[in-house]
C-alpha cells in the first residue's frame, strides 16, 4: 500500500532573485490544455490550479481559461509537467486571487492577477538561480464574486404548478453573527489543508492564535496546529492577513514541521 503523507505549504517570495542563465538560451513557448482535478466544478465559487512547471532558467507562465502557457526566456527549454486545476480560470473579474510556491529552489516574481485589460490572464515569472532546472509547484486561487453560470439544460414539458399554502410569518429575523478574524483565518488555513491532502487528514488547532497590527486597518494572526492523517502527524505554524474594515482575510500561509509516523488509526 502507498504511504500518503501530509503536503506542506509554504508562502511564496514574491522578490526579484538575481540568477544566471543555462549557457544554452532558448526562445519557445508551450501551450497546453489544463488536467481536471479531482475535484472538478467550474461552478464552484472557489477556483483553484495547482501549476506544475519546470525550468531551468528564466520563464514566463501564464493561465488562460483552460490554458496554461509556459514561454522559456533563457536556459533550456521550460515546459508544464502536469498542471491540474479544479475549474478554468474564469474569463471574468476574480477577488482574493493569489499564488503560492509549494516546491522549486528559486523565484517566483512578478505575480499578475487576471484582469479586463489582460485579457482575464493571469501571470508570474519563475527564475531558477542554478543550472540542472527543477520543478516548481505553485498553487494559484481565486474567488468567483459573481455566480458562474450553469451549462444550458435541455428543455423539458412544463411541470403543473402545485399550490402551496403562505408560510406562517417569522417571528424575528436572527442577525448575522460578528466577524471573527480567529475563526475566519482558522476556516481559511483548514480549506487550504484539506484541498491538497487525503480524505483522513484532518487538522487540530492548538494554542490560541497571537495578534499583531500591520497598519491602521490590518491584523496579522499567527497560531499553532497538529496536522494529522492516518499515517502521520506533524506541528503546524499558521498565519494569516486581516481587513477589519472589509472583514476579509486577505492572505494565509501555513507550514509543515518534522513528520512523526505511526502505526493505522483504523
Amino acid at each position: 500500500m502507498v504511504t500518503k503523507t501530509l503536503a506542506p505549504l509554504v508562502a511564496a517570495a514574491l522578490a526579484v532573485a538575481a540568477g544566471t542563465a543555462s549557457a544554452q538560451a532558448f526562445r519557445e513557448e508551450q501551450q497546453v490544455r489544463i488536467a481536471r482535478a479531482d475535484r472538478w466544478e467550474p461552478g464552484a465559487p472557489d477556483g483553484f490550479c495547482r501549476m506544475r512547471v519546470y525550468v531551468d532558467g528564466n520563464a514566463r507562465v501564464e493561465l488562460h481559461g483552460d490554458q496554461v502557457i509556459v514561454r522559456t526566456r533563457s536556459g533550456r527549454r521550460s515546459y508544464d509537467t502536469g498542471t491540474r486545476c479544479n475549474q478554468p480560470l474564469p474569463a471574468a473579474t476574480v477577488t482574493d486571487f493569489r499564488v503560492t510556491t509549494e516546491s522549486g529552489r528559486g523565484a517566483v516574481t512578478d505575480v499578475v492577477a487576471p484582469a479586463p485589460d489582460n485579457g482575464f490572464t493571469a501571470g508570474m515569472t519563475v527564475n531558477d538561480p542554478r543550472g540542472g532546472g527543477d520543478t516548481y509547484e505553485m498553487l494559484v486561487a481565486w474567488h468567483n464574486p459573481e455566480p458562474i453560470a450553469p451549462p444550458v439544460a435541455v428543455a423539458q414539458a412544463p411541470m403543473p404548478v402545485a399550490v402551496v399554502p403562505a408560510p406562517p410569518p417569522a417571528i424575528a429575523v436572527a442577525e448575522a453573527p460578528p466577524f471573527n478574524e480567529e475563526r475566519a483565518c482558522q476556516d481559511r488555513i483548514r480549506r487550504d489543508f484539506l484541498a491538497r491532502n487525503d480524505e483522513t487528514a484532518y487538522l487540530e488547532f492548538t494554542t490560541q492564535p497571537s495578534h499583531s497590527d500591520t497598519g491602521p486597518v490590518r491584523e496579522r494572526i499567527r497560531g499553532e496546529a497538529w496536522a494529522r492523517n492516518r499515517n502521520e502527524s506533524r506541528p503546524m505554524t499558521y498565519e494569516c492577513l486581516v481587513n477589519h474594515i472589509t472583514d476579509r482575510v486577505l492572505a494565509s500561509s501555513y507550514e509543515l514541521g518534522p513528520r512523526r509516523t505511526y502505526g493505522s488509526l483504523y
